[in-house]
């Protein structure tokens, strides 16, 4: 069987409030709204990159009442030195109301909500792999060094620790690549 490879580039999420999301997405991220359709249900496609139309399509139809559907939106950054500045930038914005940390071995994550209560991820590789569920709490209070040495200690405690590139070149391997 030939194998097709696919790229995620972009979602789509029902808002109630496309301006207000609009707003959001732009001045927190940096997306820039690319098109539009203005009829009785807008629609804005919004990108970061200018190799992609979209990265994100914000599409109004959802009802006031009902429950966010989205599981995550998740964001990789370059280092800990960006997640450190969203981790700043969000707890300023008076728009989130929840923040939360998480170092999964894997990465280092920081969530919050959206102003439509969507999980947000803004997240970053570490140089280690450990079986997933797995997450402690962040302490920003501490330097990046202590953070990652923490991290490090608790990652090569468990018994499913190996490094990150090893972890890759098995899914190479599974992946038939």
């Amino acid at each position: 069987m030939t194998r097709i490879n696919f790229s995620l580039n972009h979602v789509g999420i029902y808002v109630i409030d496309i301006d207000r999301m609009t707003d959001f997405y732009t001045s927190f991220f940096g997306f820039i709204v690319t098109d539009e359709r203005t009829d009785v249900n807008p629609i804005r496609f919004m990108t970061m990159s200018p190799d992609e139309h979209h990265q994100l399509l914000l599409a109004s139809g959802r009802a006031p009442d009902s429950p966010s559907t989205v599981a995550q939106i998740s964001f990789l950054l370059d280092d800990f030195a960006q997640l450190r500045a969203v981790h700043d930038r969000a707890q300023a914005d008076p728009r989130i109301t929840r923040i939360w940390t998480l170092d999964h071995g894997n990465s280092w994550t920081v969530y919050f909500r959206d102003p439509e209560d969507n999980i947000i991820e803004t997240y970053v590789h570490t140089p280690w792999h450990i079986s997933q569920p797995y997450g402690t709490p962040i302490d920003f209070s501490l330097s990046d060094e202590e953070i990652f040495a923490a991290t490090e200690q608790a990652v090569k405690a468990n018994p499913s620790y190996m490094p990150a590139g090893d972890f890759r070149e098995t899914l190479v391997e599974r992946l038939g690549q």
